[in-house]
């Protein structure tokens, strides 16, 4: 048992038998005798290295789901278990840990981050091991069809939502810039679509800058930017170089706040803890709610909390896993999946195809499904204030 604190398990496990009743899940319940003595989920995640920080608490959220389950009965009366694989943010170190992974697995989870998906998806699909990961493009899920889905929504689909509700609090800029990484397919992807989404605003883009991951100095950059003279910026960055986009600007003479807005890949811990006092007034989008407002993610918090020195959850992927844990209970119960080695390749078409065009779900942070394989969920728009953020709208493609 992983959990900080007895007190803060029962409530927790309370909730999700709350939460999963409204589901229609079935706690506890035996179905078809298992031909195995626990579920064994691969998990490939960024447990060191640059993403680490979204890695660790991806696997956080899935055993936490698990915890819980078991807690309670397990599936079809057999406890989940999840054996991790890390990559390093390394993409060949994620082939090779989907080349381990798949041996004998009913579904992976994983890669969980954007560059590792697409480098081992093909391992996946050639095993016919359906694989839950960071597949927010349609292009990589047409690829992968049926076997991979996503465990969050499409960057794509969130991005013009967000600048369109920021442009609309702030109908006097006119023009912004965009910071991004050229080498990150999601860069392109951003550019695009703000280059389709502005002109229908009566916004223009102005011109780009090109940030290195990891970068440490983002003065020229930001000079780069300021020269430009937009009203805005919006920053596909993470959390480590928007910190530092955002610091420069107010060192370099931005005064106010609202001219900045930025992806929800810098949402974290360390985007706070790292900009202090320069991000009040900017805006920010995400794929959770911090503040959700339900006593299932409320008892999540507390744990967390417990195990994090504190710190509250702002990672997508931890909503993301956990929920994919509640979708792996209901497939394998409604699917009565067995486990058996001489089903394996039966239950693995099974699985993939109840994902890939999903019933709805009653999620960590409400309902959720599939639709070809995309993760189909709500986004959050929120301002800053008090080095806290503030949520302002929740925006749904419509």
């Amino acid at each position: 048992m992983r959990m900080s604190k007895i007190v803060q398990f029962s409530l927790a496990l309370l909730m999700v038998v709350a939460l999963l009743a409204v589901s229609g899940m079935t706690i506890g319940c035996p179905g078809p005798k298992s031909a195995v003595t626990e579920w064994d989920i691969p998990f490939i995640s960024v447990l060191t290295g640059p993403a680490a920080f979204a890695g660790l608490p991806a696997v956080w959220g899935a055993e936490y789901a698990a915890d819980l389950i078991n807690a309670d009965g397990g599936i079809n009366g057999v406890p989940v278990k999840f054996t991790t694989y890390d990559t390093a943010f390394d993409n060949a170190k994620a082939v090779t840990a989907m080349g381990r992974a798949v041996e004998g697995s009913l579904v992976v989870f994983g890669p969980m981050d954007g560059n590792g998906a697409p480098a081992a998806g093909p391992v996946a699909v050639e095993a016919g091991v359906p694989f839950i990961a960071a597949l927010t493009r349609a292009d990589l899920r047409e690829q992968f069809a049926p076997w991979g889905v996503s465990y969050m929504q499409d960057d794509a689909d969130g991005m013009p939502l967000a600048v369109t509700e920021w442009l609309k609090l702030n109908p006097d800029i006119k023009s912004i810039a965009l910071f991004y990484y050229p080498a990150d397919p999601t860069g392109a992807d951003t550019y695009n679509e703000l280059r389709d989404t502005l002109p229908e605003l009566g916004v223009e883009l102005l011109g780009t800058i090109e940030v290195a991951s990891g970068e440490l100095d983002m003065g020229p950059a930001v000079v780069k930017a300021m020269n430009l003279n937009a009203d805005g910026y919006y920053c596909e960055l993470r959390a480590g170089e928007y910190a530092r986009v955002a610091t420069e600007m107010y060192t370099r003479g931005m005064t106010e706040g609202r001219r900045l807005c930025s992806a929800f890949a810098a949402f974290s811990p360390e985007l706070f803890d790292l900009a202090e006092g320069y991000l009040d007034g900017t805006y920010i989008w995400n794929k959770m709610d911090v503040n959700y407002p339900s006593d299932a993610w409320a008892a999540l918090v507390e744990v967390y909390k417990a195990d994090y020195d504190g710190k509250s959850p702002s990672i997508a992927p931890v909503v993301g896993y956990c929920n994919a844990v509640y979708a792996v209970k209901v497939a394998f119960e409604t699917l009565d999946i067995t486990g058996d080695p001489a089903k394996l390749v039966e239950e693995r078409t099974k699985i993939a195809n109840f994902f890939f065009n999903s019933q709805e779900f009653e999620g960590i942070q409400g309902n959720f499904h599939w639709v070809e394989g995309e993760f189909t969920a709500p986004f959050f728009f929120f301002k800053i204030q008090d080095n806290a953020p503030v949520k302002l709208s929740d925006i749904t493609v419509e």
